[in-house]
């Protein structure tokens, strides 16, 4: 195999490692909120104890805490904000749609470099 042909494939095998972390990740966000919208917590007066979400979801929870989707309610009861989840929501949108044209482009490129070294 050429060593285009190589690289080619081991970008291949990168996209496709990347995919699966990101499907995991995404799994674990939306575990996350399905547990603040199956308790209807969705304001402070319906806030929940912190110590009811699974632990091995911490890191979906900072990520939305950190972003004001999860918020403190005091007490260390939290609930979720369906206005900032919409918005986070919207923003992660359009920057999936820009990586997805990068991607799209670099793979043209990346294409069109090993039929110009295959054919050289």
């Amino acid at each position: 195999m050429s060593s285009a042909a190589t690289s080619a494939a081991s970008n291949a095998a990168n996209i496709a490692i990347n995919a699966a972390i990101a499907a995991a990740v995404q799994q674990q966000r939306d575990a996350v909120i399905a547990h603040f919208t199956g308790h209807q917590a969705l304001s402070p007066q319906s806030a929940i104890a912190a110590d009811t979400i699974d632990p091995a979801l911490q890191v979906a929870l900072k990520y939305y805490r950190d972003n004001g989707v999860i918020r403190d309610a005091g007490a260390d009861r939290l609930y979720l904000d369906l206005d900032v989840l919409a918005g986070l929501k919207a923003k992660a949108k359009r920057t999936g749609r820009n990586v997805l044209i990068t991607v799209m482009v670099l793979a043209v490129l990346v294409a069109a470099v090993v039929v110009v070294l295959a054919t050289w």
